[in-house]
């Protein structure tokens, strides 16, 4: 029983190339954190060894000699969480599915793609793309996170305002069960079924902890033939919010809608007053143009004024432009955190102007700039980025102060960066009885606490 026998019972069956010799690679996630202490010289996590089946009746057999000898696992997709979701824990090994890439069906006629969970998504994009379709889900990650990634921590997309997030792509989901057992999520594929609980749903979000992802079937939709790229300045971040809340209510819904504040659009814009970015996309020029012009009074009449497509265009060349941004902040003796949640219209504004206002009023005053993107019909998300000094304790006080101000604002404290280390803490605080619920789920599921447990226990 133990690691070392566990490992024996592996790579005696699958092959001493199951496992990877660059470890160093897998020791963290782009947790800011983690790669702050990195810098500092006092991260100290390594995963004992990396696995990288080639297939799920490998996974299945990873997993089942997991339990057996007791060792606990991580499953790891591309390493682009940044809450330290995928990033290595105690002894725990990582299972990457990094081998396990291909594109295993495409339907055209029921707009399906079927793919192992390993695939990144601009690979999957730049192949449905070539053949005139797309799953069109794009977060700041899109080079560098895997399907089976952005299921496990629900995430969503730079366009999920008009495409929804990956709970809305994924039609069906094959996943190893903490037993190793091999199921999919449904027997059949199909838009919906009221034949019982739609089982994706426990797994969409759970981190690995119930089983680990390894193919999925995404739905996917022809290339949009036009868009109307534009950029708005507003008179105020709540004027903003009032109107994207009345574009959603009305029925005129944009594939991308995303608004800075005042400080967000000057720092990133040139811009004093804050900017609304709106984006339509559409098969037919008339019904696109139709959405837009009411889009477009709405904007206006709530004090709007149109400023073209340059600061759509100036944002869209650089959204993926992480590392160079990091490379800058570091330059300037500063490090920084991304902090995302979501409420409700009625609590927007105050959730936005408390959690500005909590962190501003820290003793050494952190620079935040904030947007709201991802919106609903019901509500939308608020994203900040918070720049400091280089300093883990500030840090966590960054961090505490933001957790608990959003939660006495009555906003959740994640809207798609999912839960990780960083804010397992605020599941326990006051886990309530939906977190009881999945912690009895875990204990059925996984009794020898094999997978993730990150987010139940």
């Amino acid at each position: 029983m133990g690691l070392e026998s566990f490992l024996r019972d592996v790579t005696g069956s699958l092959g001493s190339d199951i496992m990877l010799a660059d470890v160093g690679r897998y020791s963290r996630d782009w947790w800011p954190l983690a790669m702050l202490l990195e810098k500092l010289g006092s991260w100290g996590f390594k995963p004992p060894t990396v696995l990288a089946p080639r297939s799920v009746e490998e996974v299945s057999y990873v997993v089942r000699k997991a339990g057996e000898h007791g060792v606990c696992l991580i499953a790891h997709g591309g390493g682009s969480s940044v809450t330290g979701a995928s990033a290595p824990r105690g002894e725990c090994v990582l299972l990457t599915l990094s081998r396990m890439r291909g594109v295993l069906e495409f339907n055209v006629e029921d707009l399906t793609v079927t793919v192992e969970a390993g695939i990144l998504l601009s690979e999957l994009e730049e192949w449905l793309n070539s053949r005139g379709y797309t799953i069109r889900h794009v977060p700041q990650s899109f080079h560098i996170a895997s399907v089976g990634g952005c299921i496990a921590t629900m995430c969503s997309g730079q366009y999920s305002t008009g495409y929804g997030s990956i709970e809305d792509i994924v039609v069906n989901m094959e996943v190893v069960l903490p037993s190793g057992d091999i199921v999919w999520a449904r027997s059949i594929n199909t838009p919906r079924s009221s034949m019982g609980p739609d089982l994706k749903h426990l797994f969409i979000g759970s981190e690995g902890a119930y089983g680990i992802v390894t193919k999925a079937t995404l739905r996917v939709l022809p290339v949009p033939r036009y868009k109307v790229e534009a950029s708005f300045e507003v008179p105020s971040f709540n004027k903003g919010l009032s109107a994207v809340r009345e574009i959603m209510a009305r029925g005129l819904t944009p594939a991308l809608a995303r608004l800075s504040d005042d400080v967000e659009s000057m720092l990133r814009f040139g811009r004093g007053r804050p900017v609304l970015l709106l984006a339509y996309e559409a098969s037919y020029w008339e019904v696109l143009e139709a959405m837009w012009d009411k889009a477009r009074e709405i904007v206006e009449a709530a004090g709007g004024e149109y400023i073209g497509e340059e600061p759509y265009k100036k944002w869209l060349s650089s959204r993926f432009n992480y590392e160079e941004d990091i490379k800058l902040v570091d330059s300037m003796g500063l490090w920084f955190e991304t902090l995302d949640v979501a409420a409700t219209w009625s609590k927007l504004p105050r959730v936005y102007e408390s959690v500005k206002k909590a962190l501003e009023e820290l003793q050494e005053k952190p620079i935040v700039m904030t947007h709201a993107s991802h919106f609903y019909t019901t509500g939308a998300a608020l994203y900040y980025t918070i720049l400091y000094r280089k300093d883990p304790k500030l840090y966590w006080d960054i961090v505490e102060t933001f957790m608990r101000t959003a939660a006495e604002t009555g906003a959740t404290p994640s809207h798609h960066h999912g839960v990780g280390m960083l804010k397992k803490k605020w599941l326990k605080i006051d886990p309530g009885p939906s977190t009881i619920i999945l912690n009895k789920i875990k204990e059925a599921l996984d009794p020898k606490n094999v997978l993730n447990s990150n987010i139940t226990n």
